[in-house]
């Protein structure tokens, strides 16, 4: 998952020069929210104060940059004093609102939690002021008009275009009372939208499970979760939640704890009502009649018909694929629970049949198999892979100013200009209170100054199966799948190539931004690759090829079952925003039953509320079908790896120079068709699935 959330206050104003290989970047000289050129964040002496001060200063500087753009006289507007300082003030913001999101989803602190999450909505409302400001807009159309505009090509002429049409569909267009109305709406969006995040992240439920219920799970996993009456307590992160569904042979323990994991989230049933009605509002008053319809009108998509088609046609092609993947799962429930006429798999026992048939019909011990990727070693690996393809290069921090310890930091080197281009962190291990998905944090983006470049900077925040001082951290191979995805998002933020931040790494169409990392999940599968770094935790021992053929061969395994699992999220999504709003929460489980009956194998179970958990309604908005949409464009580039090596620099030179290096300082489209040199199609994708 990809947050599109910058991070990093920049000054613009001091000196300095682009960051040598030899050293890390120091740590922020003065305040710890304000590094100066190319510094990074000093997290150990973050607090409310320094929150509170930040916030101020920053406001501050996007306040002078506004007034400064507003007094250039219309006749001598140029891209230097009108087009340069926009880019500049919405680096400013879009850096501290980043800096809040991730303390918000991240701090062990309360009142530092609390205290970002008050600073995010004011930064949110500050962005919408801007969508909204009449001399910034009426300033760029004046720059527009000019010689030069119309003679600007590449990355200028986008961000010109792109700016104009950003200012027009958020509301530049409305009168200015119905533009008073839309600050309010967005207004109201922004806290609502916070708050449903802050319900899911704080969510703490723990449920009690007997030595009965734990039947099936090994001695580690019930060690780390044993309460001093001899009983278990559960939580709900996924390194808990996961292992319980797959190994749990009590099949209502199973279910109670499913029934746990889909009401996360409390209280988000009735902010999702209030959401979805302020959302039509907004549309209807900027002119279209669904909140879905102005989604997607400026991204690939284009438009609602091209959404629900695509949803549509897939989900008719992946049925009879998913009808083999459940028959073989409704066989060994008939075999185990002795009942030859069982036609339903509820959602609580699928993880359970699924690990049982990767066992029996490919004879592959997923427990076996995370015994030989230890997290530890997969981040050696996965680096292994990023800098052969990229020619870069990665060195740990050895003391990094970090929000928790046990985060790591790294920087970033370009082999070819030996210069430091990036800096990340690395936050693995659940904790309460913390994001309890996987996802990139996109920190600084590319911008290009006198004096160089801006310091590319991002943090992967991650819910990994922690270390114990019996046993390191060990990843199913699914996670490291996941571990390959979610570099992705970070390696696009590191190695984005443009001059404005604005249309740098991961600001590109949001049915786009998931490709550059479902590509590299495909490396996960490459038994070249897997052999690199893929050994035993206690002897050392390489993964054997012939497990490693095992896993290939069952890498289609429910991948119908699977699909259909995210045509259904996409579909939710789309269509909750795509109609009238609904007036309750028992409107919204309906729907939630519905879809999940109609498209996927798996039956709506009576007291779940999926939606309340679901974070990808707020951050995506109609925007989730992006998730297969993308796909079909990674699958289809991965295709141009396959012919040559996975492995290929010179192939991975290309693909970074005319993809990732972009950002999207160009439609997404045309990044695809350059590197491809054809026009893209679903070939590849269908055979991702195993569907030809």
């Amino acid at each position: 998952m990809q947050l599109r959330i910058a991070v990093v206050f920049f000054l613009l104003a001091v000196s300095g020069s682009t960051v040598s290989a030899q050293n890390f970047p120091p740590r922020s000289t003065g305040h710890p929210l304000l590094p100066q050129w190319n510094e990074v964040f000093d997290f150990q002496r973050v607090s409310p104060e320094t929150i509170e001060s930040g916030a101020m200063y920053s406001e501050n500087n996007v306040t002078q940059l506004i007034a400064a753009i507003q007094t250039i006289d219309d006749s001598k507007r140029t891209f230097a004093n009108t087009m340069r300082p926009l880019d500049d003030l919405l680096n400013y913001l879009l850096k501290a609102q980043s800096v809040f999101e991730l303390l918000t989803n991240t701090h062990t602190d309360k009142t530092i939690r609390d205290k970002s999450g008050e600073k995010l909505e004011k930064f949110n409302a500050m962005l919408d002021d801007i969508n909204l400001n009449e001399a910034l807009y009426n300033a760029v159309k004046a720059y527009a008009s000019t010689a030069e505009a119309k003679s600007l090509t590449g990355e200028r002429a986008f961000f010109l275009k792109k700016s104009l049409r950003d200012f027009e569909r958020n509301g530049m267009a409305l009168k200015p009372a119905e533009r008073d109305s839309l600050k309010s709406l967005n207004k109201k969006l922004n806290e609502l939208a916070v708050q449903f995040s802050k319900n899911i992240s704080t969510d703490v439920t723990k449920l009690k499970m007997t030595e009965e219920e734990m039947d099936g799970l090994d001695e580690d996993y019930k060690l780390k979760r044993r309460a001093a009456d001899g009983t278990y307590l559960l939580d709900l992160s996924n390194p808990t939640y996961g292992p319980f569904m797959s190994k749990g042979k009590n099949n209502e323990a199973r279910k109670r704890l499913y029934i746990a994991k889909m009401n996360i989230g409390k209280g988000n049933d009735k902010l999702l009502v209030e959401i979805l009605k302020l959302r039509t509002r907004k549309a209807q008053l900027l002119g279209y009649k669904t909140y879905s319809e102005y989604a997607v009108g400026d991204i690939m998509a284009q438009n609602t018909k091209n959404v629900i088609d695509f949803e549509a046609k897939l989900a008719a092609d992946l049925r009879p694929k998913g009808q083999q993947d459940i028959n073989e799962l409704l066989k060994l429930k008939q075999r185990e629970t002795g009942d030859g006429t069982a036609v339903v798999i509820y959602p609580y026992e699928a993880a359970y049949y699924s690990n049982m048939l990767l066992e029996e019909k490919y004879q592959v011990d997923p427990e076996l198999v995370k015994e030989y990727f230890e997290t530890q070693n997969v981040i050696k690996g996965i680096f292994t892979i990023y800098q052969q393809l990229y020619n870069v290069s990665f060195s740990e921090d050895k003391a990094p100013s970090i929000w928790f310890k046990g985060v790591q930091a790294f920087s970033v080197t370009d082999n070819a200009t030996k210069q430091m281009i990036g800096y990340f962190y690395l936050d693995l291990y659940p904790r309460e209170n913390k994001y309890n998905h996987a996802g990139c944090f996109s920190l600084t983006g590319s911008k290009t100054f006198e004096k160089g470049k801006q310091l590319r900077t991002a943090a992967l925040v991650c819910n990994f199966p922690a270390p114990t001082a019996e046993k390191p951290s060990l990843l199913p191979h699914g996670t490291v799948a996941t571990f390959l995805h979610e570099f992705g998002h970070l390696m696009h933020v590191m190695l984005s190539n443009t001059e404005l931040a604005s249309v740098s790494g991961t600001y590109v169409a949001v049915d786009f931004v998931e490709a550059p990392s479902q590509i590299m999940e495909n490396w996960a599968w490459q038994k070249k690759v897997l052999t690199m770094f893929a050994k035993h935790y206690q002897t050392g021992e390489v993964i054997p090829g012939e497990l490693i053929d095992k896993m290939i061969a069952s890498k289609n395994m429910n991948s119908g079952l699977n699909a259909l699992q995210q045509v259904f999220y996409g579909t939710l999504d789309f269509s909750l925003n795509n109609a009238e709003p609904l007036q309750s929460a028992d409107q919204v489980v309906s729907k939630v039953a519905e879809f999940q009956n109609r498209i996927t194998f798996y039956p709506y179970v009576e007291g779940t509320n999926f939606a309340n958990s679901f974070g990808h309604l707020i951050g995506y908005g109609s925007r989730y079908y992006g998730y297969m949409w993308s796909s079909v464009y990674a699958q289809d580039m991965f295709s141009v790896f396959e012919k040559s090596d996975p492995l290929s620099p010179e192939t991975g030179k290309r693909y970074r120079e005319m993809v990732l290096g972009k950002g999207g300082s160009d439609d997404a489209i045309l990044l695809v068709k350059n590197f491809l040199g054809r026009e893209p199609d679903n070939k590849s994708f269908l055979k991702h699935l195993g569907l030809n």
